[in-house]
């Protein structure tokens, strides 16, 4: 009997050791289960779509961070889709109808009213709160990415940019020229500059795709607003009739622009103003250190010339990034995003080729950047830089009908007032 009971017992210890085991080994394959997208186990590695542009596809800075990231963040995979600018609202819009938007997304300012109406974006201020480097960004910067002053911050901010004029010191003093700083000598420069015989040009203009912001620093530096003091939309006024017709007659009447700008997109105007062919092109920071490389001493960068020295503006513009709402993993895609505008990763992207300026101040008073002369103008005209309001009809405008309704003025089929209404009646229906 005394044996019965000792059998028993070793063997109910075996037993007993083994339902143990097999209670661990479920208990284990439940926490490492990918049961779903909030999963909160530490060793589950997250998953975050991240969609960009860039201004030279060439040179993949964003691609070079992300794998910086990954290294460094064992728990988040960051896969990374490179888009083309001309082509990103619109993919981005689709994927969203589709349900297959990316977790997180770079951002223009144009965008933000238009997404976060349809509820499309995450509000980040929960996450911004405790972020350290919330105090490094000015104010402006953050109303980049509200809707109103009352709003929630949708888009982080990452890097910012204001348009000044680049000019080709050769031709320039081949001519016996120099820069211009107001309206009237610009039109004179690129008259000078200009003979439609040898193919060569005063001015790069932007018809085509993106070309908006061009535009706009131009109305804005001839005295053009888009909206009032009181938020009142303006932008078809008679002043800013008067101005954007100026603008349609660098095309129209003085012909100081290439037959082919009114669908030259930025790759045309880069390629124009690299060889020779156009002396003048409006862009901002992202193009100077590609333009430095190519052209050295013959290149030339003053700030936007004005109608109106003594009260001067300019077009400034906010590229952030975004959290989609649906995504299932915004934790994760914050400390990704976050990580981007970060100084480690801010400094190595405002030196590359695809370098605008710094949101950082601690960044931004570097020496590197306050002493380089392309980023010193750029830097100088925030002070009088104006971002797009944040109206839902602003990406309406910068996707389509903005481009649409110039390439009608540049062809005489419509005339500046028309022009102005149509971008008028889309800022204020939001379609």
């Amino acid at each position: 009997m005394f044996h019965f009971w000792k059998s028993f017992r070793r063997q109910t210890r075996v037993v007993i050791s083994s339902l143990t085991v097999l209670m661990m080994i479920l208990v284990t394959a439940c926490g490492t289960s990918n049961s779903g997208s909030n999963t909160t186990a530490t060793n589950q590695v997250q998953t975050v779509n991240y969609w960009y542009w860039l201004d030279d596809p060439s040179h993949n800075t964003i691609q070079d961070l992300i794998d910086q990231f990954n290294m460094t963040h064992p728990n988040i995979h960051v896969v990374g889709r490179l888009i083309p600018f001309n082509n990103y609202q619109q993919t981005l819009i689709n994927a969203v109808s589709s349900g297959n938007a990316p977790d997180a997304a770079r951002f223009k300012d144009w965008w933000v009213g238009q997404f976060a109406q349809n509820h499309l974006l995450t509000p980040l201020d929960s996450y911004t709160k405790q972020w350290q480097y919330t105090s490094d960004i000015l104010p402006q910067y953050w109303d980049t990415g509200r809707t109103s002053s009352s709003s929630p911050i949708y888009m982080l901010p990452n890097e910012y940019i204001t348009f000044y004029l680049y000019y080709r010191k050769d031709l320039f003093a081949k001519a016996h020229l120099t820069p211009p700083k107001t309206f009237d000598e610009f039109l004179s420069d690129a008259q000078k500059l200009t003979d439609p015989a040898k193919h060569q040009y005063g001015f790069a203009m932007r018809g085509g795709a993106g070309g908006q912001d061009q535009w706009y620093a131009f109305m804005l530096a001839g005295g053009a607003r888009m909206v009032d003091s009181n938020g009142n939309i303006v932008v078809n006024n008679q002043k800013a009739v008067q101005v954007n017709q100026w603008y349609i007659d660098l095309f129209r009447k003085y012909h100081v622009a290439p037959p082919s700008s009114v669908t030259d997109s930025y790759a045309q105007l880069l390629a124009d103003f690299e060889n020779g062919t156009v002396a003048m092109m409006a862009h901002h920071i992202g193009s100077y250190a590609l333009l430095q490389q190519k052209l050295g001493d013959n290149l030339g960068v003053v700030p936007m010339p004005q109608a109106d020295p003594s009260n001067p503006a300019t077009m400034g513009s906010m590229s952030g990034n975004v959290i989609m709402d649906s995504s299932q993993h915004k934790t994760a895609a914050w400390t990704f995003i976050s990580w981007l505008s970060s100084p480690t990763a801010i400094d190595v992207l405002d030196r590359s080729t695809n370098a605008q300026l710094p949101v950082l101040q601690s960044v931004a008073n570097e020496p590197f950047f306050q002493s380089n002369t392309g980023w010193k103008v750029a830097i100088e005209e925030e002070k009088y830089a104006h971002v797009w309001p944040p109206l839902p009809g602003v990406g309406a405008v910068s996707g389509h009908v903005w481009e649409q309704t110039m390439d009608q003025a540049l062809l005489g089929q419509i005339s500046s007032q028309q022009m102005l209404d149509q971008i008028a009646a889309t800022l204020k229906s939001g379609q």
